[in-house]
């Protein structure tokens, strides 16, 4: 198994389980070495609580059962075991010892996901989450023709750039023990050109999330260039900078005053 076997399995079960999943000690006993060390430093994975129930190896049945804790004031005297529903089996092997180790698990979730691809993207904005979150706001990216906005779907797990979706599957992969992301293909995005829909029908409220994000990507662009004009021609007004951004095709149209009025917010 290969680091990147791991990645795809866990976006796999990211993916088909549409919610946080767990995963076990029993089961990173299966990567290869340093793999799980490597998720944890990315934030892909973070250490849950113990496990409640376990797989009991005790006999060739492989039961999922409930663990006991006997809990102590030192740690180190701490112990777990399970305890067989089977009143023959239990008499034969009493109480079946379990490793606290293995009691161990970590959580991985699309909230996590999006802070890694955000980090990979060099996307330094806080991202907000919401509860039942649809499309994750990860920021903002250059292209040639202005900022394009990256969301993350958590459905399918794929990222959207430029009206333009790929599998998140498609664009990570790990060069060695270094987690990285496609870059060509994050610049064919952002510099296609946007797809035409049409007439198709789209829900009002997703029509009200586009429209914002594309007004949020224009008022980033004027500020982008005022910060430019105003390095290259200090000490101008407000308003000849509105003037001079008016003039461009950034403006898409917009007049100067209310240029002026976002892009210094």
């Amino acid at each position: 198994m290969t680091f990147n076997d791991v990645l795809l399995e866990l976006l796999g079960h990211l993916r088909a389980e549409n919610k946080p999943i767990m995963i076990s000690w029993d089961g990173v006993q299966q990567w290869p070495e340093g793999a799980l060390n490597t998720f944890l430093q990315l934030g892909f994975l973070i250490p849950a609580s113990a496990a409640q129930s376990i797989e009991c190896n005790a006999c060739e049945n492989h039961c999922f059962m409930d663990v006991i804790n006997l809990a102590h004031d030192d740690p180190a005297l701490t112990r777990a075991f399970i305890v067989c529903d089977d009143a023959d089996m239990q008499s034969q092997m009493g109480r079946v010892k379990i490793p606290l180790l293995r009691l161990q698990q970590w959580q991985g979730s699309v909230k996590q996901l999006s802070q890694v691809i955000a980090d990979l993207l060099g996307l330094k904005d806080k991202i907000m989450f919401t509860a039942n979150q649809p499309v994750i706001k990860l920021g903002m990216l250059k292209a040639e023709k202005g900022r394009r906005w990256v969301t993350l779907k958590g459905s399918d797990l794929s990222l959207e750039i430029n009206q333009r979706t790929i599998p998140v599957d498609e664009l990570l992969y790990f060069d060695g023990k270094q987690l990285v992301i496609d870059q060509n293909s994050i610049d064919d995005l952002l510099n296609s050109e946007s797809l035409n829909k049409g007439k198709k029908y789209t829900p009002s409220t997703t029509k009200r999330e586009d429209s914002k994000l594309k007004t949020q990507a224009m008022y980033q662009d004027w500020k982008d260039e005022y910060l430019r004009l105003n390095g290259q021609y200090p000490n101008k007004t407000d308003r000849w900078y509105a003037a001079k951004i008016f003039k461009m095709d950034i403006a898409k149209g917009r007049d100067a005053e209310t240029i002026r009025k976002n892009m210094v917010n």
